[in-house]
């Protein structure tokens, strides 16, 4: 898998992207930006050297790989604690 900083997408992808991280300003995706791939038809979203979970995210468009990363941000270490992730 090849992965891309937001600042290399193209530019359409690119402006999805930006669009929506500047919609959710105060999310984890907007502030530790992380790296595009894709495998097959999947995009990930993901900080560190490889997908793992907690850091990662998956959807069928940029965006959704987004959500799905704002969605599972840090999940292990919430459920590790005895909560239940919301």
């Amino acid at each position: 898998m090849t992965s891309l900083s937001i600042e290399e997408l193209p530019a359409l992808i690119k402006e999805e992207v930006e669009d929506y991280l500047e919609n959710h300003p105060r999310s984890p995706a907007a502030r530790l930006r992380p790296r595009m791939g894709m495998v097959g038809n999947i995009w990930l979203a993901f900080i560190g050297t490889k997908v793992r979970t907690g850091a990662s995210g998956l959807g069928h468009t940029p965006r959704g790989a987004l959500e799905d990363f704002n969605r599972h941000f840090m999940e292990p270490i919430v459920s590790s604690n005895g909560s239940e992730p919301h």
